[in-house]
C-alpha cells in the first residue's frame, strides 16, 4: 500500500507558498529512532503514528533499516514501474510519505536517526556548524575542521553532546549493527563496513545474520545522494544507481534465511531528497557586499562562512546588523529566518532547544526556494552541485518510509 493519503496530508498542513515545513509531531523522519525503539520494546519518546505499519506485523525479532541517503519520494514515485522493488515494497508492505528534519540534509538528519534527538536539542545546524563557544566551523561528520581554531578536528564529544541511540538500545537489551562503506566506530554499537555498493547486499545479509535476539541493523548507503549532487535525479545515472542499490537490498534478502526474514522488520527510508539547481543560476552570496561586510570574524579576522549548507546558510553577523543582512537578501527569492523566527516557528524540532544549538544557529538562517546559496570565494565547487538539499522544497523534504515482513517480500 503506498500512502498518497498521508503526502496530501502534508501537503495542505505543512505546504506554504511552495516551502514544506517539518512534521515533527507526526509523520517526520525524526520520529523513526524512538519507532524503531518501540518496536523492540526498547522505549521511546514520540513514534510514528501507528498507521505506517498498517497491514504489516511488527511482533519480531529483529528491525533491519535501509537508509538510502538522498533517495526522496519524488524518486521513489518515478522509479517505482522501473524498479520491481519498490513495487514489491507497496504490494507486500507499506509505504509512507514523511517530511524529512530541518535541514533536510544528512548531518542534521543522521545525528537525530543516531540519538533520537531533533536537530534543536543535538546542535548540528548543517553539513558545516560554526561553534563561537570554540570559534571553530567544523564538520559535525566526522569533526574536520574547515576555518577558525587551528586544530585539525573536533573531538567527538563535543559535536553532539548527547547519548547515542544505540547505548539506550543496548541499556534495553537490543543488539545493534551498523553497516556503512566507511568505519565510524561509535559505542554500544557492532561496525560493519563494505567496499563498493556491488558488496553491500552480501555485507548486509552478514550484519543481520550476527546480530543478536531482539537486534537492530542501521545500513547506510550514500550512492544515491552522489550521484544526485553531481548529475541531478533526472539523469541516467540516478536511475541506474537507484536500480542497483534495490539490486543489492534484493541479494541480501536472498542471503537471509526463511526463518530469519519471517521475524524480521525491513525498513526503508531516506534522509531527504534533492532539488534540481541550475548551476549557471546558483547564487554566489561572497558577491553580496552588504552579507560579507557584516558576517562575524573569527579570531583571525576572517570572516565566519563555513556555517549551514546551501540550501541553508548560517549567517553569523555583528552585533546590531542583523535588520541590513536581511534587507540585502531581500532580491532572492528565498525566505529568511531570525534566530527568534526560527525557534518561535520550530523549524528545528518542536523540544526545548539546548543551549548547544542556540549558540550555533545563525543570527539569520537563509534558504532559497529553489537554487543553492553559497560563498564561491571559500567553496566554488558548492555551486556546481546540480542536486543540492537542505532547504524546505517539497523535492528535498518529502521523504519514503516503507515498513515490511521480510519473509512477504518473496
Amino acid at each position: 500500500m503506498f500512502r498518497d493519503d498521508v503526502e496530501r496530508v502534508l501537503r495542505d498542513r505543512r505546504q506554504r507558498d511552495g516551502y514544506l515545513f517539518p512534521a515533527y509531531d507526526d509523520y517526520c523522519f525524526g520520529n523513526v529512532p524512538d519507532t524503531v525503539r518501540s518496536v523492540l520494546d526498547a522505549g521511546g519518546r514520540r513514534t510514528l503514528p501507528s498507521d505506517v505499519f498498517d497491514g504489516v506485523e511488527t511482533g519480531v525479532d529483529t528491525v533491519v533499516l535501509v537508509l538510502v541517503d538522498g533517495f526522496g519520494l519524488d524518486g521513489w514515485k518515478r522509479h517505482r514501474p522501473r524498479c520491481d522493488l519498490l513495487d514489491r515494497l507497496a504490494e507486500a508492505g507499506t509505504v509512507t510519505p514523511l517530511t524529512s528534519v530541518y535541514p533536510s540534509e544528512t548531518a542534521a538528519a543522521i545525528t537525530t536517526l543516531e540519538t533520537g534527538r531533533l536537530p534543536c536539542e543535538h546542535g548540528c545546524v548543517g553539513w558545516n556548524v560554526y561553534d563561537p563557544r570554540s570559534d571553530t566551523a567544523f564538520l559535525p561528520l566526522g569533526g574536520e575542521v574547515k576555518s577558525g581554531a587551528s586544530a585539525e578536528r573536533v573531538p567527538e564529544g563535543s559535536i553532539v553532546g548527547c547519548e547515542s541511540l544505540y547505548a539506550r538500545m543496548r541499556d534495553a537489551g537490543v543488539d545493534s549493527h551498523r553497516l556503512q562503506p566507511f568505519d565510524a566506530g561509535g559505542e554500544a554499537v557492532t561496525q560493519h563496513t563494505y567496499d563498493g555498493l556491488g558488496s553491500f547486499g552480501e555485507r548486509l545479509s552478514t550484519a543481520v545474520a550476527a546480530s543478536g535476539d531482539p537486534g537492530y541493523v542501521y545500513a547506510y548507503v550514500p550512492h544515491v545522494d552522489q550521484v544526485s549532487h553531481a548529475e541531478g535525479t533526472d539523469s541516467r545515472a540516478y536511475g541506474e544507481t537507484v536500480a542497483a542499490v534495490c539490486e543489492q537490498i534484493d541479494a541480501a534478502l536472498r542471503r537471509i534465511g526463511r526463518r530469519t526474514a519471517e521475524r524480521t522488520l525491513l525498513l526503508v527510508t531516506a534522509d531527504h531528497g534533492h532539488v534540481n539547481t541550475d548551476p549557471d543560476r546558483n547564487v554566489d552570496l561572497s558577491a553580496n557586499a552588504t552579507v560579507t561586510a557584516n558576517l562575524r570574524r573569527h579570531a583571525d579576522g576572517t570572516p565566519v562562512k563555513m556555517s549551514g549548507s546551501p540550501r541553508n546558510v548560517h549567517l553569523h553577523l555583528r552585533r546590531g546588523t542583523v535588520s541590513d543582512a536581511r534587507l540585502a537578501l531581500s532580491d532572492y527569492d528565498a525566505r529568511t529566518f531570525t534566530r527568534r523566527e526560527a525557534l518561535d516557528r520550530d523549524l528545528f524540532g518542536d523540544r526545548p532547544a539546548t543551549d548547544r544549538f542556540r549558540r550555533r544557529c545563525g543570527d539569520l538562517v537563509f534558504t532559497h526556494r529553489d537554487s543553492g546559496t553559497w560563498f564561491g570565494d571559500v567553496e566554488p565547487e558548492k555551486l556546481s552541485y546540480v542536486g543540492m538539499h537542505g532547504g524546505l522544497n517539497p523535492a528535498e523534504m518529502l521523504v519514503p518510509f516503507a515498513a515490511v515482513r521480510a519473509s512477504a517480500l518473496g
